[in-house]
């Protein structure tokens, strides 16, 4: 396996932990009639600091480009653009975290808007990291010269941000692992953090 995508495996690893950790988090709503607020906004924080600000930007603006400059078209594995995936995932970030005030109170509408955003997010990003590790990083290993490769793995290790504000990776490996202890969701073992490589 390119070292590179190892990297990015371990961060699918932890996005999984955190998206079996919402899944329980919608399972304790609709069986408790309420959301857990505090660990709902722990969530958000994740995906958009983690998963959009990290893992996805180093997608988009080292990986995604590298392939296509030696002709490579991700989209033939991804089926749509990362941009197209990115802005369904932030709608439906978006609409949870509107709806987690109300829904922490009972409010039943939100609770639906919450539980019904927070499954169709799960889905997008299993989907999505289903496609990558079984047809865009097996196209990585075998397209990219080694020189290539050995750029891209550089290019992939450190911590990134959006231009906004910095990934700091044990942060977020803390948070996502406090939720699964609130969620009773087994930790992923992680050898090399994002940070490291």
């Amino acid at each position: 396996m390119v070292k590179s995508t190892s990297i990015l495996l371990n961060e699918h690893r932890l996005i999984e932990q955190v998206l079996n950790c919402l899944e329980r988090m919608v399972e304790r709503c609709v069986s408790q009639g309420r959301l857990e607020s505090a660990p709902a906004r722990d969530a958000i924080v994740f995906f958009r600091g983690f998963t959009e600000r990290c893992h996805n930007v180093k997608v988009l603006t080292v990986l995604l480009p590298t392939m296509r400059a030696i002709g490579v078209v991700p989209e033939r594995c991804l089926g749509c653009s990362m941009l197209q995936r990115r802005e369904a995932a932030r709608l439906h970030v978006n609409a949870m975290e509107v709806a987690i005030e109300p829904a922490s109170s009972g409010d039943s509408a939100a609770l639906k808007t919450f539980t019904e955003h927070a499954e169709a997010y799960i889905e997008l990003l299993l989907e999505f990291i289903a496609k990558q590790e079984d047809c865009l990083f097996p196209m990585i290993a075998q397209a990219l010269p080694e020189a290539t490769k050995a750029r891209l793995d550089v290019s992939l290790a450190p911590a990134c941000g959006d231009g906004q504000e910095q990934c700091a990776p044990d942060t977020y490996i803390d948070l996502a692992n406090r939720l699964a202890d609130h969620f009773d969701v087994p930790r992923t073992v992680i050898a090399n953090t994002p940070a490291s490589g």
